[in-house]
């Protein structure tokens, strides 16, 4: 009986407390950690407050009786964290529940060699992979370090406009009270910050385009609002200045509004005074070229580390998909650009495609195939828009493009289609536990 309960013949059941700690680890200790982390944050907020506000006290279910104030403030801190991860969960219970196939049965599939096609089909599963381990092991951990930061800087705030200066500077006479000022301008921003990145978020996850990487860039973008916030707010701080809640919560939410743009603001007049070299952030500007990529695509790109028209050649296809809500067939456009233009330079690139109606490097690799049956006038047409010293160049440049298996795989990607297969709940937790 006891081998028929376990499941496995010659092993006993095991214990409560062997159950439990089978559980924790299952559960992880990083998230334990972080959510022992953040239960201490609002007892120590509620136990900091209770002797000093509110002497009313509420009753819950008859079985205890806590300060309402402090009650409130503590429940105040814990919302970021319940909020980001009931959001967690939204995108782990959607993106558990779909999984993409690659077929190539059309007929383009044909011009493709067995070879090429089973190299694309193993790095469509590798990514896959990939990315399904990037949600099962990165998201909760990043949606836990993002919460407990927010968490932090509002229960500090909180403390610092609540408790009496005394309490806070008992060496200092008289106490000041200035950092009640800072804390309504950080507290501020924070709120604000907050609330505009759960906005982005949200969209994102309608959009099925929320991966770890929004939850990292969210709390980094966070961060350095809170640090702005905090350093505006002490440099325009003076001595025996009248400032009122009203004018710290008016910046705070200015600086909030800005986001990181306020810290590279703030930066770069310290920087200034400081005798140092402005921060210059890369704007995706040569991306620009690329013909389909708007505005909002090049941010969206920029946040895979891709901000170059070299970066966006060389990425796979399959990451990209699988990290974003973006069409397959437009990614193998853009990179099939970005390829000819790393190629052939951006300016020989132009030529080909105004001449010759060559859009990429699949119809630069068709046309090389092609140089021994093209007319005279158009043969000389082509090396007059390649701008090179001779025939030979122009020979060897359109020679490496034969066999490149860059292209054989972009034309892969091209003529392959695309299948959801609905995923059993619980396949994803087996997988990863096996």
């Amino acid at each position: 009986m006891v081998a028929e309960a376990s499941g496995e013949p010659g092993q006993p059941e095991p214990g409560l407390w062997r159950r439990i700690w089978h559980a924790l680890e299952a559960y992880g200790w990083p998230r334990l950690m972080a959510f022992l982390a953040w239960v201490a944050l609002l007892v120590c907020t509620y136990a900091s407050l209770a002797d000093v506000l509110d002497p009313e006290q509420l009753s819950l279910l008859g079985l205890i009786e806590v300060k309402t104030v402090p009650l409130l403030l503590a429940v105040m801190v814990g919302l970021p964290n319940v909020m980001l991860f009931i959001v967690a969960r939204m995108i782990m219970f959607r993106f558990a529940r779909r999984q993409y196939s690659l077929h190539f049965d059309g007929e383009g599939a044909t011009q493709v060699s067995a070879a090429v096609r089973s190299q694309a089909q193993a790095m469509w599963v590798y990514e896959r992979n990939r990315a399904s381990t990037r949600y099962e092991a990165g998201l909760l951990p990043q949606v836990a370090v993002f919460g407990l930061l927010a968490s932090s800087i509002v229960a500090f705030c909180v403390l610092g406009i609540h408790l009496p200066p005394k309490m806070l500077f008992p060496a200092i006479t008289p106490a000041p009270t200035w950092h009640i000022w800072v804390a309504w301008t950080v507290l501020s921003t924070a709120t604000t910050s907050f609330l505009l990145a759960i906005g982005r978020i949200l969209v994102r996850v309608a959009s099925n385009d929320a991966t770890t990487r929004t939850f990292a860039n969210a709390a980094r973008s966070y961060g350095l609002c809170i640090v702005s916030a905090g350093l505006l707010a002490c440099l325009t701080l003076a001595d025996g200045d009248e400032r009122t809640a009203q004018m710290s919560i008016a910046m705070g939410i200015a600086v909030g509004l800005l986001g990181d743009r306020a810290f590279l603001a703030v930066s770069n007049r310290a920087a200034a005074l400081l005798g140092a070299e402005a921060e210059v952030v890369d704007s995706g500007i040569g991306l620009r070229g690329i013909e389909g990529l708007s505005g909002e695509d090049v941010l969206r790109l920029q946040e895979e580390n891709i901000s170059s028209v070299h970066g966006l050649a060389f990425a796979p296809a399959p990451r990209l998909f699988f990290n974003s809500s973006l069409n397959l067939h437009r990614i193998c456009d853009w990179l099939d650009q970005a390829l000819l233009q790393v190629y052939f330079g951006e300016s020989r690139a132009k030529s080909l495609r105004e001449y010759f109606q060559i859009r990429g490097a699949v119809d630069a690799q068709r046309l090389a195939g092609q140089l021994k049956q093209l007319p005279p006038e158009a043969w000389q047409q082509l090396l007059a828009s390649m701008n090179l010293p001779g025939e030979a160049h122009l020979h060897a440049m359109f020679a490496r493009l034969e066999h490149d298996a860059r292209i054989d795989e972009l034309r892969a990607y091209r003529s392959a289609s695309l299948r959801m297969e609905a995923v059993r709940p619980g396949r994803l937790e087996e997988s990863a536990q096996g």
